[in-house]
């Protein structure tokens, strides 16, 4: 088949929708289009009807959607990635097992064709015993330019679920979860500890910030989770102070195994999650060390990889 001049990008998440036709050559974005209904708002709206089954009620969304599109690039495939292919989204598929390929080939994915003539390539997450991914996949398989002259390291994708990936010459080799995002969201808006911490990125408070990553690194998350509502209740710390001192206890947490380590370190984040990780990280290893992509090099990482995807499934 003829690789086609442009693509829709998908970019379904949990909690938001994207679209974004692509220039397959050049990888310019010429359109776009999202909205707030991610796969979870959506699977809910699902369950309190009864008239469409599950696939075509996403279906019916996206085509929705893409009539939002400027109309010339409408009937272009549409790459999928995301939780789209979870069971709670488009249509499920099976983890590909880990080692992951760089250049896509051993995802799994299903081409789908609907009653408009409307293509959809779906991608499926990638699992190991212990981990699992969707979405950050096809991120990984972008990236692989990025990472190559380095031959090997870990690469590390905050998030919710914080995901770590072995690199190793092409091949994505182990994967390792962390809860952190979650983790914080939770105990900042739902524990005992909510009305002590006051949500707010705009002025970093660096010595909160670095106290917290410190008891972090040392394994005493547990042990210190509670003094954040006991120096609220005496008044030590402020309550934005209390929110970098937490930041802080839970990546410490996640990058504790990393102080003994000789690797490189790959960060890829926006901001500001990728300047808390980077001053996290340069408290355990050295400059050369640690290796920094922005969130611009996430973005197009996505597109590479939905690119290799899509050239795969073409030829």
């Amino acid at each position: 088949m003829a690789t086609p001049d442009y693509f829709i990008s998908c970019d379904w998440g949990t909690s938001n929708f994207r679209l974004r036709v692509v220039e397959t050559a050049t990888l310019i974005i010429v359109a776009e289009h999202k909205t707030d209904c991610g796969i979870k708002s959506l699977y809910e709206k699902f369950l309190k009807q009864r008239d469409k089954e599950q696939t075509q009620f996403f279906v019916d969304y996206l085509k929705t959607q893409i009539l939002l599109l400027p109309k010339k690039y409408q009937n272009y495939i549409i790459i999928a990635a995301g939780m789209a292919s979870s069971n709670i989204g488009l249509f499920e598929l099976n983890y590909a097992d880990f080692p992951l390929n760089t250049n896509g080939k051993n995802l799994i994915w299903k081409h789908l064709v609907f009653n408009n003539n409307s293509e959809v390539l779906l991608i499926s997450g990638a699992k190991t015993n212990f981990g699992m991914m969707r979405g950050e996949e096809v991120q990984a398989v972008g990236l692989e330019q990025q990472l190559n002259p380095y031959k090997k390291g870990i690469l590390l994708l905050p998030g919710t679920h914080s995901k770590h990936l072995t690199y190793d010459n092409g091949i994505y080799t182990h994967l390792k979860n962390y809860m952190t995002g979650e983790l914080f969201e939770v105990l900042s808006k739902k524990s005992i500890l909510a009305n002590s911490v006051n949500l707010n990125y705009s002025t970093l408070i660096i010595t909160s910030f670095l106290e917290g990553v410190q008891l972090g690194l040392k394994g005493q998350l547990s042990a210190s989770l509670f003094s954040i509502r006991a120096k609220d209740l005496l008044q030590t710390s402020t309550k934005e102070e209390n929110f970098y001192f937490l930041s802080g206890l839970l990546i410490g947490d996640e990058i504790s195994y990393l102080k003994n380590n000789e690797e490189n370190i790959f960060l890829v984040a926006p901001d500001p999650v990728f300047s808390l990780y980077k001053i996290a990280l340069q408290q355990i290893i050295t400059q050369d060390q640690l290796i920094l992509f922005n969130d611009k090099t996430l973005e197009n990482a996505l597109l590479i990889g939905q690119k290799k995807i899509l050239l795969q499934y073409e030829n």
